[in-house]
């Protein structure tokens, strides 16, 4: 015998932001970025700036349109972080060695000591916010937080039109430049 019909969770009537995951993780994207740049107001980087550097220091060579796509910046304001970063030496354009007519970006030496000596900000303005939460509930909402992702991933793969909208990045009105 098979279990009966999963019943929605969400209905017209039921939904409300409040309530809505998507709202919520949203909310809460929007507040931690807001967080984040106030903690990196008296840095020599943005904080923008600060996750292209810590992006590349877990992936080393990326397109800026990878970039882009990772980070949920546009690509001209993409464009931008990047020519800040490097006219400041932290990251390098250079020729991929798969595609030669394609350009990466790198990490340089002094990128990767700006990048780790700026994590502790980030690290102290978690721990902040992780605070009043259980370790076990903290590695349940990532767990959690980790399978919507995979879900929403397989969702952008199966459907061209999602996988488009889901690889350009979010129109940010603030211009994306930063200190430096």
């Amino acid at each position: 015998m098979s279990p009966p019909p999963k019943q929605p969770y969400y209905t017209v009537e039921n939904l409300e932001p409040m309530r809505s995951f998507g709202f919520l993780i949203k909310r809460c994207g929007t507040l931690m970025s807001l967080l984040a740049e106030s903690r990196f107001e008296s840095q020599p980087i943005s904080f923008l700036q600060f996750m292209v550097l810590m992006k590349l220091r877990f992936q080393p060579h990326m397109s800026a349109t990878q970039l882009s796509c990772e980070i949920g910046h546009d690509m001209g304001a993409m464009t931008r972080v990047v020519d800040s970063l490097e006219r400041a030496g932290f990251v390098r354009r250079e020729r991929s060695q798969q595609d030669r007519r394609a350009v990466e970006i790198a990490l340089t030496p002094e990128g990767r000591r700006q990048a780790d000596g700026s994590v502790h900000i980030l690290v102290d303005a978690l721990n902040e916010l992780a605070e009043p939460f259980t370790t076990n509930e903290i590695e349940i909402l990532i767990s959690l937080l980790q399978r919507m992702l995979g879900r929403l991933q397989e969702h952008a793969d199966a459907q061209p039109a999602a996988r488009a909208e889901a690889e350009k990045p979010a129109r940010h009105s603030k211009a994306a430049g930063g200190k430096s």
